[in-house]
């Protein structure tokens, strides 16, 4: 059995490529690939498919392609909504994930793609492992090209799609994965809770400590015999 697991850059993934053995480097159109074993014999090759939905269709793509893998990991950070509850650190697994701005801004209110046209799916169910499924935050996780830096509209995507966190990947991987038939499953850590912000990047700590926690919980699980 083979794993792929996917991040968007090598900060959130840094852990658990170290922990691979046997391992081999491969660069294909742009993206790192990084293949050996984890944990019990569990046969795994890493993505770094860098950040945004483009990116992170290529990448899942080529892993299929080129991998075949039979499960998928999608791991990272994630910004909170700010009524989720959630502090940074926490780790979170996705329940749906939902592209949270494909379709039409009108005069009243945003529409989907799948609400205008009736047929295009815009969110995508994920699967969530047994063994996590009592011993973890769960919920909604929202797709978006631009990060969310005000608490007004935080608030109105959170309600919108009943999330708990956004990310700039999960969507479009979740989509490749449901087109080629492989369940896939995302697991982030909270990296800022979203609120009135500048153009200054998010403290390089919290995205170190957010990033961490994700990737242990997912090596954590799979030395206890997960996919």
């Amino acid at each position: 059995m083979l794993s792929g697991i996917i991040a968007s850059t090598q900060i959130e993934a840094d852990l658990v490529i170290k922990q691979l053995s046997e391992k081999e480097e491969i660069s294909i159109q742009g993206k790192y690939f990084y293949k050996g074993s984890l944990g019990k014999n569990i046969h795994a090759v890493i993505c770094i498919c860098s950040i945004g939905k483009a990116n992170a269709a290529h990448g899942t793509a080529l892993l299929i392609e080129k991998f075949k893998p039979d499960f998928v990991w999608n791991i990272g950070i994630a910004g909170a909504y700010p009524s989720s509850g959630l502090k940074i650190g926490d780790v979170v697994i996705a329940k749906k994930e939902i592209y949270g701005d494909e379709g039409l801004m009108a005069k009243n209110g945003f529409f989907t793609i799948k609400e205008i046209l009736g047929y295009t799916e815009n969110d995508f169910p994920m699967f969530v492992p047994e063994k996590l499924s009592n011993s973890m935050v769960k919920g909604n996780f929202v797709t978006v090209s631009t990060c969310t830096g005000t608490l007004e509209k935080g608030k109105e995507i959170e309600k919108r799609f009943n999330a708990i966190c956004e990310n700039m990947e999960g969507a479009a991987i979740a989509n490749i994965c449901a087109l080629s038939g492989i369940p896939v499953a995302e697991i982030r850590g909270i990296s800022n809770i979203i609120e009135d912000r500048t153009a200054e990047p998010l403290n390089k700590a919290t995205i170190i400590k957010a990033a961490g926690n994700a990737q242990r919980f997912l090596l954590e699980h799979i030395e206890q015999g997960g996919a």
